[in-house]
């Protein structure tokens, strides 16, 4: 699976915003984690309206609406490398992108 991550805020508290490409299950995931709490503010396998899909959509636009209700965001960037992630059926990689634009792999 691809993994690109990207750190934020969250009703002020620090959290972690992870997004990829699962190449077994062939669907996208998000997750979002708060670090202090250690609790998931967004999880993907909770997410009712995905369990027709398990979960994993073939496409990023419900998690993108969902971090729009959520009022987070993230580089356009990261959301144009998932999907190349998707079009390579790329496993085994990790990204962080930081908030100077700056890309860390």
């Amino acid at each position: 699976m691809s993994q690109h991550c990207y750190q934020s805020t969250y009703q002020g508290q620090p959290i972690t915003i992870l997004m990829g490409w699962d190449r077994p299950l062939q669907g996208f995931f998000m997750v979002i984690h708060e670090e202090e709490k250690e609790d998931y503010v967004y999880t993907n396998l909770e997410d009712s309206t995905l369990f027709s899909c398990s979960g994993f959509p073939h496409s990023l636009d419900h998690f993108q609406q969902k971090l729009i209700e959520l009022r987070l965001s993230v580089p356009a960037l990261m959301i144009q490398e998932i999907k190349k992630d998707a079009g390579a059926n790329m496993g085994n990689r990790y990204v962080i992108y930081e908030h100077d634009g700056s890309v860390r792999a």
